[in-house]
């Protein structure tokens, strides 16, 4: 029984990979910076915490307050500015300085498979950014399959594989709709 399930599990592995391989949605152009983001790591709070107590210095001066009930994170330092170009018009993102992201939402099981730590960190912040209830309007116009395809292009302007792209563009595109923020525009 174990061994039929493994096998399955194999067959069902590499026909998406076969499907990933295969996947190029529509273009989007990035262009990141020579300048990399600058994070900070963000630990959970302890049971308990208080709001004082959640509450941490940045290098810059900035204080971030630790949302409670939160698991490990990263925080924006400096706004970071990332020039994107959608169905031929140029605009330019910023994500703010205390943004947060977990990069990618890779199940640990995968992890040996697909690392959430290599050149998909870029195309992750950006994508979590654009999840999350971004501030500027036109961040928030874009639907979420475009945002989707912000993430694939993203990752192979870093050089990520096309299998890899494929396959965690897939894993947004199936599962992304439970992580997809967006709060009703106000008027």
């Amino acid at each position: 029984m174990g061994t039929n399930i493994q096998f399955l599990g194999v067959f069902i592995f590499l026909f998406l990979g076969v499907i990933a391989y295969w996947i190029k949605p529509r273009h989007v152009g990035i262009r990141f910076s020579r300048t990399p983001p600058v994070i900070a790591r963000v630990n959970a709070p302890s049971k308990g915490a208080t709001d004082e107590q959640r509450v941490i210095s940045l290098p810059t001066g900035d204080a971030y307050q630790i949302p409670a009930c939160v698991r490990g994170h990263f925080v924006m330092v400096f706004d970071w500015h990332v020039p994107i170009v959608i169905d031929g018009v140029v605009h330019e993102l910023i994500i703010p300085k205390l943004g947060t992201t977990d990069f990618a939402s890779i199940p640990r099981i995968l992890h040996s498979l697909i690392s959430p730590l290599n050149n998909t960190i870029y195309a992750a912040i950006l994508h979590d950014y654009l999840y999350r209830n971004p501030v500027d309007e036109f961040a928030r116009s874009l639907p979420r399959e475009t945002v989707d395809r912000v993430f694939y292009w993203g990752m192979r302007a870093r050089g990520v594989w096309r299998l890899t792209a494929g396959l965690m563009y897939l894993g947004v595109r199936s599962g992304g709709w439970i992580s997809y923020k967006r709060m009703p525009k106000a008027g």
